[in-house]
């Protein structure tokens, strides 16, 4: 028989799944002598169980860095294509003949059933993507401006105010690697602006989410973005009626506060340990993070994987999600001379993404 050991597995990473398993053992400990042991080895190959899961999970990593190392020539002749840079194709159009003739073949001889055929109806009466005003120009400089804009999920977090920056976004991509010293996965999403912008710099802005758990962002830090006077999107002014306690008298100030917005994202963001705030500080501190871990996250895993179907507008993300796309608009700045100081919150929910990539 399997001896019972209290020391933990080193496969349990994760402080929550360390707990469970002293419980279990504990557990176990505590039935009847005549049954304790079947309990033991259960949990012997339990364990056994979980090392072929990390072995597998170890497997993956690998996988995914060669499959990685694969896609990067083709993002880098994307970047190039859409930056203008590249403008000789080589043999890629004929080639692109080539593959449209045999998909034609291939779609042809699909026998498709009557309510499938009503939806392709339905699909050919979409409006193609207008790229007429792109003749006389080099590359699509607002490439990833429209792909964010087909990524309802990503676009609801623009704001009115943030619309005009995103017209000088040129370049997305995200990586994902594992922290050399914390041996924490994380995710980077780097956005690449025009250098000469009239809103800030640095024009290349990383954001980057450690986790301490699959679905747990311990840790965001991001870049101090310096804001050119009067361009900074996430302080708005508001004027608030004071009055004096012992004149009576009633003066106007003017405050500034925080205001919703796409680039706060950037900001620097740490998971409170528990108890170190009220918990209403806490919560607050868990949304905004869940908030940007959701964004990066669905840059990740949708938008800079899928950026041509984003932009040509064929990627239903909201069919998907079950979601018909309706609903309220994304929220706009308040005016700087607004009282009110509520904003709407979009919900989030944590989750991993998948395979890294860069666009």
């Amino acid at each position: 028989l399997c001896l019972m050991t209290t020391e933990l597995p080193p496969n349990l990473q994760d402080a929550e799944e360390k707990e469970i398993e002293q419980k279990m053992i504990k557990t176990i400990l505590a039935m009847p002598k005549e049954v304790q042991d079947r309990f033991k080895v259960l949990h012997m190959l339990s364990d056994k169980r979980s090392k072929l899961n990390d072995e597998f999970n170890e497997a993956c990593k690998k996988l995914e860095a060669q499959i990685m190392e694969k896609k990067k020539p083709f993002l880098e002749q994307r970047r190039q294509i859409i930056s203008g840079d590249k403008t000789d194709f080589g043999n890629l159009i004929p080639r692109f003949e080539e593959t449209h003739k045999e998909l034609e073949k291939k779609v042809a001889g699909i026998v498709k059933a009557d309510d499938e055929k009503e939806e392709e109806d339905k699909a050919e009466e979409k409006t193609p993507t207008d790229v007429s005003y792109l003749k006389g120009q080099q590359g699509i400089p607002d490439f990833w401006q429209r792909s964010m804009k087909s990524n309802r999920l990503i676009w609801d977090q623009v704001r009115e105010k943030d619309e005009e920056i995103m017209k000088h976004l040129r370049h997305v991509e995200t990586t994902s690697a594992e922290d050399e010293v914390s041996k924490n996965m994380t995710v980077t999403l780097k956005m690449e602006f025009d250098e000469e912008n009239e809103f800030f710099t640095p024009s290349t802005l990383f954001v980057t989410l450690e986790y301490e758990s699959q679905d747990q962002v311990k840790d965001i830090k991001g870049t101090a973005i310096e804001w050119k006077e009067g361009k900074d999107p996430t302080k708005k002014k508001i004027k608030k009626k004071q009055k004096h306690k012992k004149t009576g008298e009633t003066r106007t100030v003017v405050k500034t506060v925080d205001a919703d917005s796409f680039f706060n994202i950037f900001q620097d963001r740490t998971l409170p340990k528990e108890g170190e705030n009220d918990s209403d500080a806490e919560n607050e501190v868990q949304d905004k993070i869940d908030e940007v871990q959701q964004t990066v996250e669905d840059f990740h895993d949708l938008l800079v994987p899928d950026a041509l179907e984003y932009f040509l507008n064929f990627n239903e993300d909201f069919d998907m999600l079950g979601l018909d796309g309706e609903g309220d608009e994304s929220g706009d700045d308040d005016d700087d001379d607004d009282e009110d100081e509520s904003a709407n919150k979009k919900p989030a929910g944590g989750k991993k993404g998948g395979a890294a990539e860069a666009g």
